[in-house]
């Protein structure tokens, strides 16, 4: 399937590892310069290296954390002095930590905020201006699940996730008129470092082995089996493409049919 997404140009955050990391290196292999941001510099100079390695396209970095207020200006004009041009964003970022709203003080709300859904709503609307110019333009954020079936022990990612679906299905009424799509993908258990982390928080909170709480898991899914960086990647890829021009304000769970919720 021709994807038409050769040329473009193409921004991703938290993009140094997991599903970031897959969707870069997705983006990349279908032809699309890709410029990739996260906290770590050093991870940052492994996945460009890799994504290089792979495809022969050597991606754009760029250092920061989404929470800094001032790193979505400074992202943006990087890309644009560097390509001139900018199609696609993707909204990326490490999830807040797990536990009850008991157990959360303001300072954790607010940065868990920053980071899931302000960080959002900074880079899409520095991004907006320039596809509008451009008559086309692809936004995608990654959520979670959590968003339609929220879960105490995660109520910081459902409550922000839940509003970044909303947010999305707002400006994407506004936008498309001008051939701008806005869509969000929720993931369920996806094999990340960030999942292996959660597993053993989880383990820990319910004294049982890393390994029961990882089977506890699997059972809870149709499939049988967590999904990978790259299924999610490959439904992104899918969702910029010219073949979805039609495609947005959705919010699409990626999840084995674990998933409950009707929408």
């Amino acid at each position: 399937m021709n994807l038409e997404l050769s040329g473009r140009v193409a921004l991703v955050t938290g993009a140094s590892k997991g599903i970031g990391k897959a969707i870069a290196l997705a983006f990349a292999g279908a032809g699309v310069y890709t410029c990739i941001l996260s906290r770590s510099k050093e991870n940052l100079t492994a996945a460009s290296e890799e994504i290089e390695k792979l495809t022969g396209i050597k991606p754009l970095t760029i250092t920061g954390d989404v929470g800094d207020s001032g790193l979505a200006e400074l992202a943006v004009k990087q890309v644009m002095n560097v390509k001139g041009r900018l199609d696609i964003l993707v909204n990326n970022a490490e999830g807040p930590p797990m536990g009850s709203f008991i157990e959360h003080d303001d300072s954790v709300w607010n940065d868990a905020y920053n980071r899931c859904l302000l960080a959002p709503v900074r880079f899409s609307r520095l991004v907006v201006p320039f596809m509008k110019t451009q008559s086309w333009g692809r936004i995608i954020n990654i959520t979670s699940v959590l968003a339609k079936e929220p879960t105490p022990a995660m109520v910081l990612s459902a409550t922000l996730r839940a509003g970044v679906s909303a947010f999305a299905k707002s400006i994407s009424t506004e936008l498309a008129g001008f051939g701008i799509t806005v869509n969000t993908v929720c993931p369920s258990a996806v094999l990340t470092e960030r999942m292996e982390n959660l597993t053993r928080q989880a383990a820990v909170r319910q004294g049982k082995t890393y390994e029961e709480i990882l089977d506890q898991g699997k059972k809870t899914i149709p499939m049988g089996r967590f999904s990978t960086p790259k299924e999610i990647a490959d439904l992104v890829l899918f969702l910029t493409s010219e073949r979805a021009s039609y495609i947005t304000g959705t919010s699409t769970a990626i999840d084995g049919g674990s998933t409950r919720s009707v929408f």
